[in-house]
């Protein structure tokens, strides 16, 4: 992990939430995050005059604007950006601090938009421009890359390059997750508190739904997975770790598997349970606690130097150990702007936890045919360790839904 400048300044015209109804969360410097990027980028690849970058996400952590820009590009002290019409009064509010441009005099227009930038890096002189090649389509990055041959302006390529600042969270990222796991826990919690008679006959995409709408009646934005929704699986449906819910219905004594989150001010939490309306199959008392000592175990391991490998290896052996096929994925993820971001727990993964860093921890058994248990914490990483964001219990004893 590359040493970056000191922690990003916050404006603390917000406070942390300590509550559902609590103000929002303070607002991130975009100055000093272009900063560090400019910094990294630097590091990366020698003498960089601006960044360009078309990814909404980067956009979005740079600018703080979600929406309505399609290039953003970095300098020393400055940045300008690329809108569209409809909405770069909007823009222009939100991202005060950069220079907002309209690529056409008239909407009705279609401009080459790389060759619009490029000719804006050189009229401000600028001669070396750095991209992320794995952010851009083919035609784009053709004339992109055409555009700057012509202008005799050298173009280097890193991909990936920002996921390492990304994934070390500043005050106000942390403050969001954290929202969006209160808001999360507080849904799910008055869900299975109905009982297993509000939860036995009725279909999995029917709770999917109930659950989405207690977030946003507590608050969310939205559900958290926006690009494949939430989860909820029954019975023999457990066994595949990415079920859509569908039109089976809930029956009783069998697991029932929910993975779900929360998005707020584009920041999201990812938590998995699995419950039993009703009493607990025979497999998943055996499973279940195997699955929450690989939890626990991979938490404790969870901390700054400790390689993402050991991590993940600390739940897969331990579920290895007890007999079962080991789970097809890594044990964990970090999240933010994106529901799966940098860091990446890994069993063969060398890099390092950092502190701040976000990341979710999510063993599993999996079990063809019969069913399936995953438990998922979301995990800030401390100078001495780990804390849990969440309070939902895990114990087998609570998952029962009488």
């Amino acid at each position: 992990m590359l040493t970056l400048p000191s922690s990003p300044r916050l404006r603390t015209d917000h406070k942390s939430p300590q509550n559902l109804s609590g103000d929002g969360p303070p607002i991130p410097d975009f100055r000093w995050r272009r900063h560090c990027a400019i910094v990294l980028a630097r590091r990366l690849a020698g003498h960089v005059d601006a960044l360009i970058l078309s990814d909404p996400l980067d956009i979005h952590y740079l600018s703080g604007t979600r929406h309505g820009i399609s290039w953003l590009v970095l300098m020393d002290n400055a940045a300008f950006a690329v809108s569209r019409h409809m909405l770069v009064s909007e823009v222009r509010a939100e991202a005060i601090d950069c220079e907002i441009l309209l690529a056409s005099a008239r909407s009705t227009e279609r401009p080459e938009l790389e060759s619009f930038v490029i000719a804006e890096v050189a009229k401000r002189g600028l001669a070396s421009v750095l991209i992320d090649p794995a952010k851009l389509s083919a035609q784009s990055y053709l004339r992109l890359t055409g555009s700057t041959q012509a202008a005799g302006i050298t173009v280097s390529g890193i991909p990936e390059w920002l996921a390492s600042l990304r994934a070390v969270k500043e005050a106000s990222e942390i403050a969001l997750t954290r929202r969006c796991v209160e808001i999360a826990e507080h849904a799910f919690s008055a869900l299975i508190q109905q009982g297993a008679r509000a939860l036995i006959g009725r279909t999995e995409r029917d709770l999917a739904n109930e659950l989405e709408t207690r977030m946003w009646a507590l608050g969310a934005d939205r559900q958290g997975f926006p690009e494949t929704g939430i989860i909820v699986a029954s019975g023999p449906n457990c066994a595949c770790p990415h079920h859509a819910p569908g039109s089976r219905r809930i029956a009783a004594a069998e697991s029932l598997l929910f993975d779900w989150g929360a998005e707020l001010a584009g920041y999201r939490s990812d938590i998995t349970r699995t419950v039993f309306p009703g009493g607990v199959p025979e497999f998943a008392r055996h499973a279940y606690p195997i699955v929450e000592q690989a939890l626990h175990r991979a938490a404790a391991t969870l901390r700054p130097g400790a390689t993402m490998g050991e991590v993940d290896r600390a739940a897969r052996d331990t579920i290895i150990d007890a007999g079962y096929t080991e789970f097809h994925y890594g044990v964990g993820h970090g999240l933010g702007l994106a529901i799966h971001e940098a860091p990446w727990l890994r069993a063969h993964s060398t890099d390092l936890c950092a502190t701040d860093m976000l990341t979710t921890i999510e063993p599993g058994i999996y079990l063809p045919d019969v069913g399936g248990i995953r438990i998922e914490n979301v995990y800030r990483v401390t100078p001495d360790g780990n804390e849990r964001l969440g309070e939902l219990p895990t114990a087998l004893e609570t998952m029962v839904i009488p």
